[in-house]
């Protein structure tokens, strides 16, 4: 079954996080966990501030999905005063958890933090709409609380409409071609399913791919 692991490839209609570091944009920001190379930050004395991002749109598959999680690695730069709030922002819906006691760690190191669809957030319009996460602080003006995002993703599980399979398969079957050729070895599908990226395939799913669009070169050029 594929799972695909998308970085953000837009931004979303909230656009309140800012930028620090060398990366050119906030895309770039939060597309590694780089540590404090690179972040997006969040710095509040009593406001609400929202990143929402876009993502790439899954086409041609079963809804709901499998599962679906949205994963930020995050750290407390500065704790203010007063309490905090941060939360994920799946589609239309603040979740409901707030993770500042796992976030507000000794030192502040970076720490993982995943909200995982469920019920109707893993409708494919639900999955396909704008993640992000929201922070707020108490403290106001002179003593706000900041933290900062190094890298933020969604994954999802899903399976493929019927008939979509074996397009699917013939196109990854052309990107292996188009890489090794029609001589791979049945050995190294292992290896090229890492390769693959963000789709991520067992070999025993490559396989038959591969075989696929190896018979259909072969019958073109007979």
């Amino acid at each position: 079954m594929p799972v695909q692991t998308d970085t953000p490839s837009g931004i979303g209609a909230t656009d309140d996080w800012a930028l620090y570091g060398s990366a050119a944009n906030k895309l770039d920001a939060v597309a590694t966990d780089d540590g404090d190379t690179s972040i997006i930050y969040a710095a509040s004395g009593g406001a609400l501030i929202l990143q929402l991002f876009t993502f790439p749109s899954l086409l041609g598959v079963v809804t709901p999905v499998t599962a679906a999680t949205l994963v930020c690695r995050v750290r407390r730069y500065l704790s203010g005063a007063g309490g905090r709030g941060f939360s994920a922002w799946w589609d239309s819906v603040q979740d409901g958890t707030n993770h500042e006691a796992t976030v507000n760690v000794a030192g502040g190191a970076y720490v993982t933090i995943t909200f995982t669809a469920a019920g109707g957030q893993l409708a494919l319009t639900s999955v396909n709409g704008q993640h992000g996460w929201i922070f707020t602080a108490a403290g106001g003006p002179s003593n706000k609380a900041e933290y900062w995002i190094t890298q933020t993703y969604r994954t999802v599980t899903f399976t493929y409409n019927t008939g979509s399979a074996g397009n699917y398969a013939h196109l990854i079957g052309s990107l292996v071609g188009g890489m090794i050729g029609g001589n791979l070895l049945l050995r190294e599908m292992g290896a090229v399913s890492r390769a693959m990226g963000r789709v991520r395939l067992l070999p025993e799913e490559l396989e038959p791919a591969w075989r696929d669009w190896n018979a259909q070169k072969r019958m073109v050029m007979a």
